[in-house]
């Protein structure tokens, strides 16, 4: 009796050693819903108005209900943002009809410095992209980069190995939105695309540089189903 008694005490200090959070109140584990990175707790997308590149008004409102992929570029970017514009185009063009008419993709710059709605026009044009590029104010701009938690800053060009005519030399400048950089720079900012499910919260995180569409459009079909 005593030994038996021994043995299946043991076994219940073994068992809670391997449900911690059970047996001592810890946190619970963060989901792993999707294929790229939850982000949990989940983030309401703040309401926001741009202007798209047709010169129209565009409001976050047009996001209501849909799943949505915000795509975070600029037009003079020199290699990231095209590959991400076209894995975007690729994965769209991969939903049914039906699918589609529940998913809205939009692209907001990080460089409102340059990319005007002319700009954005010719970018989208030269892409063949079907979705609205928004662009705004600085002082518009900056909550919605805060919201989506997209880093940036200007840096001179020579860093990114462009030649640099002017006689700056001080290196990268962080962005405070509160003055124009210098016209030969280019911006550097955190790669990440955001999707968003039909209520509105941001749910998933892809870098730029990991994208795998096939799973980027498996995490899309799974919030569209949600």
């Amino acid at each position: 009796m005593t030994r038996r008694f021994s043995s299946l005490f043991l076994v219940a200090i073994l068992a809670c050693s391997g449900i911690i959070s059970g047996c001592l109140g810890g946190e619970p584990s963060i989901p792993d819903e999707f294929n790229g990175d939850d982000i949990y707790p989940a983030v309401a997308v703040e309401p926001f108005d741009l202007v798209a590149q047709d010169g129209t008004n565009y409001s976050s409102e047009n996001l209501d209900g849909k799943v949505v992929i915000v795509v975070f570029m600029f037009t003079r970017c020199p290699d990231v943002c095209p590959v991400v514009s076209a894995n975007t185009k690729w994965l769209y063009g991969q939903l049914s009809e039906d699918e589609q008419s529940n998913v809205e993709v939009i692209s907001i710059t990080v460089d409102p410095w340059t990319d005007n709605i002319t700009e954005l026009a010719t970018y989208k044009e030269s892409m063949t992209l079907d979705w609205q590029h928004l662009t705004g104010e600085v002082d518009v701009l900056e909550p919605i980069w805060g919201n989506f938690d997209v880093g940036l800053k200007t840096v001179s060009s020579d860093e990114y190995g462009y030649q640099n005519n002017t006689d700056n030399t001080s290196g990268s400048d962080e962005t405070s939105g509160r003055h124009h950089p210098d016209l030969e720079y280019l911006v550097d900012h955190s790669t990440g695309t955001i999707l968003v499910d039909k209520n509105g919260y941001q749910r998933v995180w892809w870098g730029d540089v990991d994208w795998i569409p096939d799973l980027v459009l498996a995490d899309v079909r799974e919030l569209l189903s949600a």
